[in-house]
């Protein structure tokens, strides 16, 4: 399972870089015309209202979230001894901070600069850390459910809400100023390779025969 890992991380790390490089080469990255216009924009909804609201969406992609819930995720999986999900559910989210981590180093893209951003960040901008966090993470619990549930209401809420969670963190990446809209697409992508790999994986561990004794 390790090894499994090792090679879809490694493998993702290589896609994501192929497919930024030509994003980069394609759309000129950093100045895209679309992400100043974009950003320009979410700007005009700003109010002191919509950000208190914005500022509690964004922590839900923060670490000082993640890091304590991933936690807890694991461990009820592992009281409930679906050993392998909590394994594969552990390794989707530091496997996503880590892939957002090593593209930041990189592409070294600097963050939006139209105006004062409304969060204070010191890392690079390219991709959105929160973006990936929050999807490897709210991704990885709507796989645990279609894993271990078959009922198809409850499959369809469990997507359905971790798709509401993203884009949610998604947009307030951008309307907070801390993220261009293609930082947090890239994101977004990224996230949902590794969560895809993770999946696989999962599967394939848990319907593998069992070895005899």
């Amino acid at each position: 399972m390790g090894l499994y890992l090792t090679i879809g991380f490694a493998a993702s790390v290589l896609l994501v870089i192929l497919f930024a490089i030509l994003a980069r080469e394609v759309t000129g990255v950093p100045g895209l015309a679309l992400d100043r216009e974009i950003t320009l924009d979410v700007r005009s909804y700003q109010t002191p209202g919509r950000t208190r609201l914005v500022r509690t969406l964004t922590d839900l992609g923060d670490a000082a979230f993640l890091i304590p819930a991933t936690l807890a995720v694991c461990v009820m999986l592992l009281w409930k001894k679906h050993r392998v999900s909590a394994l594969l559910f552990a390794g989707s989210v530091v496997g996503g901070f880590l892939l957002s981590s090593i593209l930041k180093v990189a592409f070294r893209r600097t963050r939006p600069d139209l105006w004062a951003s409304l969060v204070t960040e010191r890392t690079y901008s390219f991709p959105s850390g929160h973006a990936t966090q929050a999807t490897v993470f709210f991704g990885g619990l709507a796989a645990i459910a279609l894993h271990l549930s078959r009922n198809r209401a409850f499959r369809a809420a469990a997507v359905a809400g971790a798709a509401a969670i993203v884009l949610a963190v998604d947009f307030s990446r951008v309307y907070l100023g801390a993220h261009w809209t293609s930082d947090v697409i890239w994101g977004t992508i990224i996230g949902l390779l590794w969560v895809a790999i993770c999946v696989t994986g999962t599967e394939f561990f848990a319907r593998r025969p069992r070895r005899a004794g």
